[in-house]
């Protein structure tokens, strides 16, 4: 009974240790039960949040060592131990350290961004990026710390492929890092490289991943490399899109981020949506408004090499439309020569499909163009004039 008396007693002070074993209460569990492992790796993870070099450190590493010798898998004092390490100037030695802490714990902050910055710096890149990628898998509350030092590493060429490789996984940070790195850009060539091998690892970046990569770079790069690029990040899906002249000319939809393609200005009052079109026809863009005032249905930027083109498609509307109301128009865009190219006015008949065809030239000095849809002021009207548009092509005869 004595026995048994006295084990209770040991068992009961482990156990109020035990859940006592926290940042706050550390020091109290420790006057309960100055062996308990988990008391002790609180109170070292704490302690080194204020240790000073010299005697503290020496204390902080003893105490360090002797939980160790009371649980050689305890990852924060291994841990501690070996950050104390590199602060007195022996980075070989803490990586041996932490590098056996970081096999015995994925959850580990500081063991993990330690080696990642190490790592990177004595040209360990691989396993810097996985360094990286365990630390932002193991809570959103780490990616604002860590997020911003892996954007600045793909300033570096070598980061490029292991970070598109880790990245071609779909960890849950992906998307909230493609589109930091597309916010900052710090360097583009570089950006654009990881984006391309995202594609060529069968992982490409969806619409919602490249939208921001092309708001920012549309700003800073010329339009010509621009639309290149664009083109090379097309999805696998965009068949033929990629030697297309005008995109989406079947108005079916492309998976694709602006600034090239349709862009559709529906408003209250203004109709612009795809859709299966009547009279024959496959998908079409059906455009309707009340005719009070002109407005712009759907626009798409081009760029044009110089020469002479033939724009054509197809049109239907249900009932009557007068004469000019809706009408295709090239622009030339570029700063300086901003000119209507051409103009095609769509005439219709109720109840029948018809065609319609336009030819046109693209001066040399026009390095980007814009093709819209457009309604005319009518003035007032009880009627809401409509009608589908599809199979459009444009092609370069000279």
């Amino acid at each position: 009974m004595a026995l048994a008396i006295v084990a209770g007693f040991f068992t009961l002070r482990s156990g109020i240790a035990f859940f006592l074993a926290t940042p706050a209460t550390a020091e109290i569990a420790l006057q309960i039960d100055p062996t308990n492992s988990d008391a002790m790796s609180a109170r070292a993870d704490e302690w080194l949040k204020t240790v000073q070099l010299g005697d503290e450190a020496a204390r902080l590493t003893a105490f360090s060592r002797s939980a160790l010798e009371r649980s050689p898998y305890d990852v924060v004092a291994l841990r501690d131990i070996g950050i104390i390490t590199a602060a007195n100037d022996d980075e070989r030695g803490a990586e041996r350290l932490l590098s056996l802490a970081s096999r015995l714990s994925l959850r580990d902050y500081l063991t993990h961004a330690w080696l990642l910055d190490y790592r990177f710096r004595t040209g360990q890149i691989a396993a810097s990026v996985r360094e990286a990628d365990i630390v932002l898998r193991q809570m959103p509350d780490n990616w604002d710390i860590i997020m911003p030092a892996l954007v600045a590493l793909t300033n570096d060429a070598r980061v490029i492929d292991p970070l598109a490789r880790t990245l071609a996984v779909k960890p849950d940070w992906r998307g909230t890092f493609l589109y930091k790195l597309s916010e900052s850009n710090p360097n583009p060539p570089q950006t654009f490289a990881l984006l391309k091998q995202l594609k060529a690892l069968g992982s490409p970046a969806s619409k919602e991943e490249l939208d921001q990569y092309f708001v920012v770079a549309g700003q800073k790069t010329p339009v010509r490399e621009l639309y290149a690029q664009w083109v090379a990040l097309l999805p696998p899906s965009a068949k033929g899109e990629s030697a297309a002249l005008l995109h989406d000319a079947d108005f079916a939809g492309l998976d694709a981020p602006p600034p090239f393609g349709w862009k559709l200005h529906p408003l209250e009052g203004v109709y612009a949506e795809r859709g299966p079109g009547p009279g024959g026809m496959g998908s079409a863009l059906f455009a309707a408004f009340a005719g009070d005032k002109e407005t712009v249905f759907a626009d798409q930027e081009l760029v044009l090499g110089p020469g002479h083109y033939r724009f054509a498609g197809r049109a239907f509307a249900e009932d009557a439309i007068d004469k000019g109301t809706f009408r295709w128009s090239m622009v030339c865009m570029t700063k300086g020569h901003e000119v209507e190219l051409a103009k095609a006015p769509i005439m219709t008949i109720p109840g029948k499909l018809i065609s319609y065809a336009i030819e046109f030239d693209v001066p040399a000095d026009c390095d980007q163009q814009g093709l819209a849809l457009i309604g005319a002021g009518v003035g007032e009207t009880f009627d809401t004039p409509g009608l589908y548009v599809d199979g459009l092509q444009l092609k370069r005869l000279r």
